[in-house]
C-alpha cells in the first residue's frame, strides 16, 4: 500500500507540505485553472471589440441612393449625411468603404460568369437559353442552314464598365 514507508506517501507528504499554507487562488493557478493572479500578475485583459452596428432600413436605403450617386463622400458629405442619419461619420465611413468592397467583389463575380458564358460553345447557349426563357418566348428553333456554311459565328464579347452596371441589392 500506501504506508509511511512506501514512496508514493512520502511524494504526497512532500507536496501537501509544499502547498500548505498557499492561498486557493494559487492553488488554482498551479493546477492551469485560472491566471496567476494571486502572484501579482495580472490576468491578460482583450481589447472589447465594438458590437456591429444595426443599421435601420431607413438607414440603409438613404446610405444605398447616396452610394448610388456617389461612390466617395468629402469630409463635408459624409459629416452632413452623419448628422441627417444619426451616426457617426466613421460608421458612414466603414458603410461606403464596405459597400465599395461589396461592389468590386460583385463585378468581379460577374464579369467572371459572362466570361464563362462567352467560353461556351454556341449550341450549349442556345440549350441554356431554351432553359432559362418562358415557352414561346424563346428564339425558337435554330434556322436551316445552307449546306456548307459551317459553325455559327462567334459571341460578340461585351465589355462591362462599372457605370454599365447597374447592381442593385
Amino acid at each position: 500500500g500506501c504506508g509511511p514507508a512506501s514512496p508514493l506517501w512520502a511524494l504526497e507528504e512532500l507536496a501537501s507540505k509544499t502547498f500548505r499554507g498557499l492561498e486557493p487562488g494559487v492553488l488554482q493557478a498551479a493546477q492551469g485553472r485560472e491566471p496567476l493572479a494571486a502572484l501579482g500578475q495580472r490576468p491578460v485583459c482583450k481589447k472589447r471589440r465594438k458590437s456591429r452596428t444595426a443599421f435601420t432600413a431607413q438607414q440603409i436605403q438613404e446610405l444605398e441612393q447616396r452610394f448610388r450617386r456617389q461612390r466617395y463622400l468629402s469630409p463635408v458629405d459624409r459629416d452632413q449625411l452623419a448628422a441627417r442619419l444619426a451616426l457617426s461619420s466613421a460608421q458612414v465611413i466603414t458603410w461606403f468603404q464596405n459597400r465599395r468592397a461589396k461592389l468590386k467583389r460583385d463585378l468581379e463575380e460577374l464579369r467572371a460568369d459572362v466570361a464563362s458564358l462567352q467560353a461556351l460553345p454556341p449550341a450549349a447557349l442556345r440549350q441554356l437559353t431554351a432553359l432559362t426563357d418562358p415557352p414561346g418566348t424563346g428564339p425558337g428553333p435554330d434556322p436551316p442552314r445552307a449546306p456548307g456554311t459551317g459553325t455559327d459565328p462567334p459571341p460578340a464579347t461585351a465589355e462591362l464598365s462599372e457605370e454599365e452596371i447597374d447592381v442593385g441589392d
